[in-house]
Order: C-alpha cells, then sequence, then structure tokens
C-alpha cells in the first residue's frame, strides 16, 4: 500500500479556496498534484507555489462537465505520473439563489453538470487505474445547505445532496477493488462561502454565532489535512462516509 508522499492527486478547483487548500496541503506533504480549473492564471499559480517549496504538479484547465476534457487531463495524469491515486472533486460553478418556483433549468443544469455530474466524469475516468492497481480514493465534496435545507439553495443544496447519494453507492461497488470513496462536507472561508454570505448576511451572522469555534474554517489548515488523511493510507477501511468538517457546527445524529 502506498504511502501518502508516493500518491499521484488531482485536484478540481484548485485554483482558490479549498481546492487551492487542498493542493497546497498535499504538495507539501510529497504529493504529486494536478491542478485542474477552468481559468489558467489560478490553476498555475497553484502548481508553481508546489513546485517552488519542492515538490511536483502541473496545471490543465478542465470545466467538469466536459467528459472529452475530463478524458485529456486524466491522460495527461497517467502519462505523466504512470497513475492516478487520489480523485478530489472539489470544483462546483455556482447556480445563484432563488425561490423553489423561481428556479430555472439553466440554474438546475450549471449546479448538477458541474456538481454531480462532472463529480461522476472524472470518477468514471479514474476508475480503471485504481482498479486496475487495487487502491484509490476519490474524495467528493456534499454541503450542509442540501442537507439541512437552506431555503433559496434547491439547485445547489439538491444537486450537493446527490453528491453524498453518489459517494455511498461508489463505495459498496468499488470497495472490493481496494477504492475508498468518501465524502466531506466543509465549513470553511472560500470564495463561494463568501458570495452566500454577502446575499445572505444575517444567515450568516447567524451561522458565525451559533458556530462553537466562533469562525469558519481555514481552508489549508482546517480541511485540508481531514482530505489529506482520506487520501492517505490511514483511510485503507473508512469508506461510504460523509464528513462535516465545520468545527462541530453541524454534527449528525
Amino acid at each position: 500500500m502506498k504511502q501518502l508522499n508516493e500518491k499521484v492527486a488531482i485536484v478540481t478547483g484548485a485554483g482558490q479556496g479549498i481546492g487551492q487548500g487542498i493542493a497546497l496541503c498535499l504538495g507539501k506533504r510529497g504529493v504529486k498534484v494536478v491542478c485542474v480549473g477552468r481559468r489558467p492564471e489560478p490553476i498555475e499559480a497553484t502548481a508553481k507555489e508546489i513546485r517552488d517549496l519542492g515538490g511536483e504538479s502541473f496545471a490543465m484547465t478542465c470545466d467538469t462537465a466536459d467528459r472529452d476534457r475530463v478524458k485529456e487531463v486524466v491522460a495527461k495524469t497517467v502519462e505523466t505520473y504512470k497513475t492516478v491515486d487520489v480523485m478530489i472533486n472539489n470544483a462546483q460553478s455556482l447556480p445563484g439563489s432563488a425561490p423553489v418556483e423561481e428556479v430555472t433549468y439553466e440554474m438546475m443544469y450549471t449546479a448538477w453538470s458541474t456538481g454531480t455530474l462532472g463529480s461522476l466524469n472524472f470518477m468514471q475516468e479514474c476508475f480503471p487505474y485504481m482498479k486496475e492497481q487495487g487502491e484509490g480514493r476519490v474524495i467528493n465534496f456534499a454541503s450542509a445547505t442540501g442537507m439541512f435545507g437552506y431555503a433559496g439553495n434547491l439547485a445547489y443544496g439538491c444537486n450537493k445532496e446527490a453528491i453524498r447519494g453518489l459517494t455511498k453507492i461508489a463505495a459498496k461497488e468499488w470497495g472490493k477493488y481496494g477504492i475508498c470513496v468518501n465524502c466531506v462536507l466543509p465549513g470553511a472561508e472560500s470564495p463561494a462561502a463568501k458570495i452566500w454570505a454577502e446575499k445572505f448576511p444575517e444567515k450568516y451572522a447567524e451561522i458565525l454565532e451559533q458556530q462553537p469555534m466562533k469562525r469558519l474554517g481555514d481552508a489549508e489548515k482546517d480541511i485540508a489535512p481531514v482530505i489529506a488523511f482520506l487520501s492517505g493510507p490511514d483511510s485503507c477501511y473508512y469508506s461510504g462516509q460523509c464528513l462535516l468538517v465545520d468545527g462541530a457546527y453541524s454534527i449528525m445524529p
């Protein structure tokens, strides 16, 4: 079984926020990191920072909804590093907020094509390599928005709940190949969280007041180390789980 510093990881949404924090955390721990995002400048900056720290990394632009481009990213990863061990599906386009009766098809499509379907695209492309080597890690991202039903966020929230279902079923089916599939629900000061806070300032203030630690998490220091655990050898018997990493704000019964 590979140690963490022997692994190759693809991180989507690696140009900012949680994805950037994960990429940097893994890179500092010796993981070869492929930084993926829609805009070239941010992901190139993340990859360069990893290289400047002595790690190995390169960047590729990709819309997770574009299956052909997803294939190219995975193929280039395998061409460069011989395999892919860890798939971190962090990227998600924000569809905007609206009450249920005003949600449009376009909003739903934006959320689902880049979230649930985008995650599935990368999972399916990585699967043959993980199966062949008898080991792999898939880490998806959901949200308390869907789990607890935050008003005004139907498109985003129901998509994130679908990702939880995707995670559980894949974990059941792929466990026999040594592939662990888990899902993280983070509470972090990400760009997406900031956008949400600007739209719902009263709800944001309420969340901070109710947050036991009185702060949102830091992407690299608070969220990414959990991802490092899920990516490494110590999590080989931990699969099909949804982890709330938000400083005890949300506690599953």
